[in-house]
C-alpha cells in the first residue's frame, strides 16, 4: 500500500513537470531557440527540475508542509506558466518575459487575441489530459505532512541540478578541441549560467537552459538595479557614434523636399514584389515604384527587432538604435526623450507638425507614451480612424484618413508617420479581392497573405495618387518600409521564402548605381535619412548609410553593446 502510495505521489510529481517540458519543447521543436549546444537537452531537464521543485518546496512552505495542497498549488502553477507562454510564444516567438508581463493591458486588443486563437492546435489538448490525470490520480493520495529533514532533502534537487548543468558543461567545454583551453569563455559560461543568462541576446535558448525561475530572477534584479553609465562608458558611446566615416557621405539634399512621410508597413516581405501568380501582379503599384530610375529600392532588408515586434521596428526606424533582445525595449524607453527623426526635423528642417496614423488602441505597446518620446505632436489612433468611418479599421480606412489630413498640409512642413495593419497574422484570411481563385500552387495561408499585399498595394497608390492632387509629392521625401518579417511558420512556407523585407525612398535623389545593392539592416534606414537629408549632428544612430557601394555590415557585438548602454542606461535623458 506505502509503495503504490509512494508511485502515486511520482507520477503526480512527474505531470507538473511535463508541463514545463512540453512548453520548452514547443520552443524548441518550433525552432525558436537561437540555437543549441550538445548539452542543451540535458541541462533543459536540469533546469525543469530546478524550476518544479523551488516551486514545490515555496508551495509546501505556503501549506504548512501538507503535501496534497502544495502539490495542487504547483500543478496549478506550472499548467498557467507553461500554458501562458506557449501562447505568448505563438504570436511573439519568445518566452513571456517580466518586461512584457508590464504591457499585458494591451493584450487584451482584438488584434492580438485574434492572432492568439487562431494558432490553437490539437496537441493543445495536452493540458486538459494533464489536468485530467493529474486529479484522477490526486484523489486516491492521503493528507500527510512532511517532516523538516524531507524539506531539507527536497532542497538537494535543484542544487544538484545546478551541479549537473556545472558538469554537463564542463565535459563540452574540456572535450571540445577549440574550447578546452579557453578559461575566458569557460568562466564566462559559467557565470551565465549561475547569475547572468540573458545578457548573451539568446533570450529563448536562456529559459530553455536554465529554466525560467532563474532567468525571471534576474529580470527582476536588473529592473530593481538600473544601469547608471560610467564616465567611460559615456566616452565609449561617444567616440562610437561620432565616427561618422561609415554614416555620412555629404549627399545633396533635394532642395524641394520639405516634408517627410514614412509609412510603415504591416508584416511586409519583399518576396511579393515583383511576384506573378497565374500572370498576375501582386503588387503593380510597388513594382512601378521599383521600376523607376528615381526611386531608390532595395529588397534585402535585414529586420533587427527584438522581443517588441511592431514596437521595435518602429524604435529602429525612429531612433537609429538597436532595440533590446531579452526585454521590452518600449518599457525601458517611454518616458525618454530620443534622439528621434521627427524631434530632429524639427530642429534641423523647420517642420512644424510631426503626427502618427495607428491603426491600434493607445495602449498597445504603450504607444501613446512612445509618441511623446519620438517628439510627434499630432496623434491618430484606431479610435480617431473608427470615429470618421463606420467600418473595420484595415489598410483602407487608414489610408482614406490619411488622405483626409493631407487638405490642410499644402503650407505647413510636417512629418508623417502611417502605420499600415492589414498585413498582420492570422493569415485564415484576407483582405480585397481573391486573385488566386482555383489555384493551389501555395497553401491557402500564403495565398491569403499575398491577396492582402495586393490590396494594401491598392491603398498606398490611391494615397500617392492624393498626395499628387493635392501638390505635395514632389515636395515629400516618402519612405515606404515594413516593420519587420512575417513569420514565415505561419504563412506555411518555412524554409520556402526570404525573409527580407523592402525599403523605397522616393524623391531622394539618389543615384542607384553609386548606392548599396546587397544585404542591410533597418538599423541603417535612421542614418541614411540623415545622410540623404544632409543633417549636420553628431548623432547620426548607429547605422550605416547605403549611399554609397561600398556599405559594411553595421550589426555586430559592439552596436548591440554600445545600444543597449544608451538604452539602459538612459544616455539620453
Amino acid at each position: 500500500m506505502e509503495k503504490n502510495k509512494g508511485s502515486l505521489i511520482c507520477i503526480l510529481i512527474v505531470i507538473p513537470m511535463l508541463n514545463l517540458l512540453f512548453m520548452h519543447y514547443y520552443f524548441y521543436f518550433n525552432k525558436y531557440l537561437e540555437w543549441v549546444w550538445a548539452y542543451s537537452e540535458f541541462v533543459n531537464i536540469c533546469g525543469v527540475a530546478f524550476d518544479f521543485f523551488v516551486l514545490f518546496f515555496i508551495s509546501l512552505l505556503v501549506a504548512r508542509k501538507n503535501l496534497k495542497p502544495a502539490l495542487v498549488v504547483t500543478q496549478i502553477l506550472t499548467i498557467i506558466w507553461s500554458f501562458v507562454n506557449v501562447m505568448y510564444g505563438r504570436f511573439f516567438f519568445q518566452y513571456m518575459s517580466i518586461s512584457a508581463v508590464g504591457e499585458v493591458q494591451g493584450l487584451g486588443n482584438a488584434l492580438v487575441i485574434d492572432s492568439i486563437m487562431s494558432a490553437f492546435s490539437w496537441f493543445d489538448s495536452f493540458y486538459l489530459l494533464s489536468v485530467f490525470f493529474f486529479f484522477l490520480l490526486f484523489r486516491f493520495i492521503h493528507p500527510c505532512k512532511l517532516s523538516n529533514k524531507s524539506m531539507i532533502r527536497l532542497l538537494g534537487i535543484p542544487a544538484l541540478s545546478i551541479l549537473m548543468t556545472f558538469f554537463a558543461y564542463s565535459v563540452y567545454h574540456f572535450v571540445h578541441p577549440h574550447y578546452r583551453n579557453n578559461w575566458e569563455l569557460y568562466k564566462f559560461r559559467m557565470h551565465e549560467f549561475l547569475y547572468d543568462p540573458i545578457r548573451g541576446g539568446t533570450p529563448n535558448l536562456a529559459h530553455f537552459q536554465t529554466g525560467c525561475i532563474r532567468v525571471t530572477l534576474y529580470e527582476i534584479y536588473d529592473m530593481l538595479h538600473p544601469q547608471v553609465l560610467t564616465i567611460d562608458q559615456k566616452k565609449q558611446i561617444k567616440e562610437y557614434y561620432q565616427d561618422h566615416s561609415l554614416r555620412s557621405t555629404h549627399h545633396q539634399r533635394n532642395p524641394k523636399i520639405k516634408n517627410v512621410i514614412f509609412i510603415l508597413l504591416e508584416s511586409f516581405l519583399s518576396e511579393p514584389i515583383d511576384l506573378k501568380v497565374n500572370g498576375k501582379e501582386i503588387t503593380p503599384f510597388l513594382n512601378s515604384l521599383k521600376r523607376d530610375p528615381d526611386v531608390y529600392y532595395n529588397g534585402n532588408m535585414i529586420s533587427d527587432i527584438g522581443c517588441g515586434e511592431s514596437g521595435d521596428g518602429q524604435f529602429l526606424y525612429m531612433t537609429g538604435l538597436l532595440p533590446l533582445k531579452y526585454k521590452m525595449t518600449v518599457g525601458q524607453v517611454n518616458k525618454h526623450v530620443l534622439p528621434s527623426l521627427p524631434r530632429i526635423l524639427f530642429k534641423e528642417m523647420g517642420i512644424q507638425n510631426a503626427e502618427i496614423i495607428y491603426p491600434t488602441m493607445p495602449n498597445l505597446w504603450q504607444q501613446a507614451d512612445m509618441n511623446i518620446a519620438y517628439g510627434i505632436n499630432n496623434s491618430y489612433s484606431k479610435i480617431d480612424i473608427g470615429r470618421t468611418k463606420d467600418c473595420e479599421v484595415d489598410d483602407q480606412s487608414i489610408f482614406e484618413f490619411a488622405i483626409e489630413s493631407l487638405s490642410n498640409k499644402s503650407t505647413t512642413p510636417f512629418f508623417a508617420l502611417i502605420l499600415s495593419i492589414s498585413g498582420h497574422s492570422p493569415y485564415d484570411h484576407y483582405k480585397g479581392e481573391n486573385l488566386f481563385l482555383g489555384t493551389a500552387d501555395y497553401p491557402e495561408e500564403y495565398l491569403n497573405y499575398l491577396n492582402t499585399c495586393h490590396y494594401t498595394d491598392v491603398q498606398i497608390n490611391k494615397y500617392f495618387n492624393a498626395l499628387k492632387t493635392n501638390d505635395l509629392y514632389d515636395n515629400s521625401l516618402i519612405i515606404i518600409a515594413s516593420d519587420h518579417y512575417a513569420h514565415l511558420d505561419m504563412l506555411k512556407m518555412s524554409g520556402k521564402l526570404s525573409m527580407h523585407i523592402p525599403l523605397f525612398i522616393i524623391n531622394g535623389e539618389i543615384h542607384n548605381k553609386e548606392a548599396w545593392e546587397g544585404e542591410f539592416h533597418q538599423l541603417d534606414v535612421y542614418t541614411t535619412l540623415f545622410d540623404l537629408l544632409d543633417i549636420q549632428q553628431d548623432w547620426r544612430g548607429l547605422g550605416h548609410t547605403l549611399l554609397t557601394p561600398s556599405y559594411i555590415t553595421s550589426v555586430n557585438e559592439e552596436a548591440s553593446r554600445i545600444s543597449s548602454m544608451i538604452i539602459e542606461g538612459d544616455y539620453f535623458k
